[in-house]
């Protein structure tokens, strides 16, 4: 079956999505909405989901929103190879970093490249070095975790990798835009820190079909 995936360009939710597809080898296409246009939020789309939110999964008759309920989905309706691990207790690892991403690392990236993407309010020097301090500490404890595997949750890549990767590619995408301001927040260069981290990076980025995922402006 081939999916399409709708989707906004360098959007973390979605981009979960894509790469499950990208895990499991599944063919798709990225129908990508503009979100400065609000195409998300017009008629056609709210046809597909009303509550003009990405992603959207299609395939054939079927449509299913919401990342973590797309990539379930995805593991049920082709099994191999596995994002949610092949026992009990995988599952349960895999989905405690799922969960862990999705309610610390995502608030603690979001304080840090909102302001400075300007998709969130300005804050103060001092709030913005909070925010970084509380980002390094989501960061090292994912670097710990790649301290004997190749991904999160052993040698092959996972849902928790799905996760967590949009994430941590948005905050090196910032450090690209504003090299000073996030060397001086101690997040730039990120191999400097994180070395575990940044080789994990370029381990998914060599995916086949992971091209297809990457936002086409950031190039």
């Amino acid at each position: 079956m081939s999916y399409e995936l709708y989707t906004i360009a360098g959007a973390p939710r979605p981009w979960r999505a894509m790469l499950g597809l990208v895990a499991k080898g599944l063919p798709f296409t990225a129908r990508i909405l503009e979100a400065s246009s609000k195409q998300h939020k017009g008629p056609a789309f709210l046809a597909i989901n009303p509550r003009g939110r990405v992603p959207v999964l299609v395939g054939g008759k079927f449509k299913l929103c919401e990342s973590l309920a797309i990539l379930a989905y995805l593991d049920r309706e082709h099994p191999e190879p596995p994002l949610f691990g092949r026992t009990p207790e995988q599952c349960g690892k895999v989905w405690e970093q799922v969960m862990a991403a999705d309610h610390y690392l995502r608030d603690a990236v979001q304080a840090v490249v909102g302001p400075l993407l300007g998709v969130r309010d300005a804050v103060s020097e001092a709030a913005l070095t909070q925010a970084a301090a509380s980002l390094r500490d989501e960061l090292a404890r994912l670097e710990t975790r790649l301290e004997h595997s190749a991904f999160l949750c052993g040698d092959a890549i996972s849902a928790a990798d799905c996760v967590v990767f949009p994430e941590v590619r948005l905050t090196l995408r910032t450090s690209e835009r504003f090299p000073d301001v996030t060397a001086r927040l101690g997040l730039n260069p990120l191999a400097d820190a994180f070395p575990r981290l940044r080789r994990w990076i370029d381990r998914i980025e060599s995916l086949p079909g992971y091209d297809q995922t990457f936002p086409a402006h950031w190039h």
